[in-house]
């Protein structure tokens, strides 16, 4: 169920027959060494929510492919990064539109580290700006303790 694919008046309905939810994943462009590619970030994103989204019928908004690597170094070249104060007006904004267009529930699924402080200060901006919007935030890395085990085992 993406987002993208359902035409302005579908999307009432939709969003009427899962309470109003929706989700964002949000990844990073950035190096991974020389064995993953630049995206995989976005990649793990975007096939986590597809997935949550086909089994819910949760709409699911495009995957963000750009996150906040400000942290990685210049020398390896692919990173893509955005400053975290980018990234928070970032979500912010679509959570501003998304809320006009009848979402009450946005799950943020994050699937890079270091996306989660900037993801935060826009949940709060969101909650502050709107009394009946739930904003949550999913970190695949911590998704299950089997997950976070092998996540951060390096």
């Amino acid at each position: 169920m993406l987002w993208s694919d359902l035409t302005w008046e579908e999307i009432p309905e939709v969003l009427k027959a899962v309470n109003y939810s929706a989700i964002l994943p949000v990844g990073a462009t950035e190096q991974h060494g020389p064995h993953l590619g630049c995206g995989v970030d976005s990649v793990i994103a975007d096939i986590v929510c597809k997935e949550v989204s086909k089994r819910t019928k949760v709409p699911m908004l495009p995957t963000l492919p750009y996150g906040c690597s400000i942290g990685h170094s210049k020398h390896w070249p692919g990173t893509i990064a955005i400053q975290p104060i980018t990234l928070i007006e970032f979500v912010k904004q679509i959570g501003d539109w998304a809320y006009a267009g009848g979402v009450r529930r946005l799950f943020i699924v994050n699937a890079h580290v270091t996306n989660a402080a900037p993801l935060r200060c826009a949940l709060e901006m969101l909650r502050a700006s709107y009394d009946d919007l739930m904003v949550s935030i999913i970190h695949t890395a911590s998704i299950s303790t089997r997950v976070k085990e092998f996540h951060f085992s390096d």
